[in-house]
């Protein structure tokens, strides 16, 4: 019972912290509020999404450099203690299911991201989950009013802002190596293809 309150409230905290990504990228980072979120807006929207408009990767940058593109992982608990609060009320375990989620979330980001913009060939590089939110990434940055999530893709799909890609975005995609070669049927692929995609 104990281990299938923690799986359930994992689940939830997950969805819960979709929507939330969701929404603080879409309305802080991506459109002007107040005066208190200007520089959150700035960094985001006009240096991050400026740098990489015409460029999605670039090279590895020295530690300390990369600031536009991290979050800060020891300040994720404190984000994530109001919505504990008032989760505690219900669970205890609920609670803390959300504060780890949370603080998954904020080191899961700080990889995946920086792998997308300043690739080092790290070793989830080639697992398909990773190769999905690149594309996923991608697109948001082909499509700025788009695919706000960046780690749980979820809240994108229920608010209609999934985007879709078309021919064009395919055919960048496969040459990035994050969408696999489409062969026209009929036609076999290369036995080097076969061995590179692990298909046979």
């Amino acid at each position: 019972m104990f281990a299938l309150q923690i799986v359930v409230w994992t689940i939830l905290s997950c969805i819960l912290m979709s929507f939330i990504e969701h929404q603080v990228h879409s309305r802080l980072m991506h459109k002007k509020s107040s005066a208190r979120f200007q520089r959150t807006f700035e960094a985001h929207a006009i240096l991050h999404h400026g740098h990489y408009s015409k460029i999605f990767s670039d090279e590895p940058v020295p530690p300390g450099e990369d600031k536009e593109i991290r979050l800060t992982v020891r300040k994720a608990p404190i984000k994530a203690l109001p919505f504990a609060v008032v989760i505690s009320f219900f669970s205890w375990i609920g609670a803390l299911s959300f504060i780890a989620v949370v603080t998954f979330h904020h080191w899961a980001w700080n990889k995946i991201h920086l792998e997308m913009h300043k690739p080092e060939n790290r070793g989830f590089s080639h697992w398909g989950i990773y190769k999905f939110l690149a594309r996923y990434h991608w697109l948001h940055h082909r499509y700025p009013n788009k695919n706000f999530n960046v780690v749980f893709p979820f809240a994108d799909f229920v608010l209609g802002t999934a985007a879709r890609a078309d021919q064009a975005d395919r055919a960048a995609l496969q040459q990035l190596g994050w969408l696999p070669v489409e062969v026209p049927s009929g036609e076999r692929k290369p036995a080097a293809d076969l061995v590179e995609t692990g298909k046979r």
